[in-house]
């Protein structure tokens, strides 16, 4: 293993750290956390978009460009599926149709899977440990009252590929008591308050089984 923790982030614009102009995202801070909870330093690559949904992160990580990098990573953190749902409650206010929302979810399941799998066939032929941690959702429009139940739908997708080596990450719970105070003046992307919640979740979920590789 290399002498240095390797740390690819992809996914949308929570990955991006839109909404924090003054500040960094959770990203620095996650590599900052990981720097103190392993004692190694932390080399750290973004791979993300504004307003990707996870049809659009499946078609990157297939770019051999991003597979390359993927393949030396130990950790690496997904942020995806609200724009999944912003899209699909943008047809459902053209339609009225609750379909939308079920095909958004049965194909945002078929994205994530396929997603995973790529990750877990591209590690294997580059065998050195790795964590995957994959960022829960927040509900930025909780006066909707359909919001908070495909919210937590997609949640317990992102939960469902829980394994050995990859982790669901649950910021619901700090978004619903932080309220308002975590989010930036548009509402719907974190201030910096939040994303320092983000990196706090995602460290609390652990470095197994990377710790044990270091041996720390």
């Amino acid at each position: 293993m290399n002498d240095f923790i390797v740390y690819k982030a992809i996914g949308d614009s929570l990955t991006v750290g839109v909404g924090n102009y003054f500040s960094k995202g959770f990203v620095h801070r996650y590599a900052q956390r990981t720097v103190e909870a392993l004692n190694q330093p932390v080399r750290t690559e973004v791979f993300a978009k504004n307003r990707i949904n996870s049809s659009d992160l499946l078609y990157q990580i297939q770019s051999e460009k991003v597979q390359s990098r993927l393949m030396t990573a130990n950790i690496i953190t997904i942020t995806i599926g609200g724009n999944d749902l912003l899209q699909a409650n943008r047809h459902f206010a053209e339609t009225y149709s609750p379909h939308v929302f079920d095909e958004a979810t049965f194909q945002f399941f078929q994205n994530m899977m396929a997603i995973l799998a790529e990750i877990h066939y591209l590690k294997s032929h580059h065998p050195t440990p790795y964590i995957v941690r994959l960022i829960g959702l927040y509900n930025p429009f909780p006066h909707l009252s359909y919001s908070d139940f495909w919210v937590q739908r997609f949640n317990d997708i992102l939960l469902s590929f829980e394994d050995e080596r990859t982790a669901f990450v649950d910021i619901y719970p700090y978004f619903i008591y932080g309220g308002e105070h975590l989010f930036n003046f548009s509402g719907l992307h974190p201030n910096k308050y939040g994303y320092e919640f983000i990196a706090e979740a995602t460290s609390a979920t652990g470095y197994e089984p990377l710790r044990q590789a270091l041996k720390v």
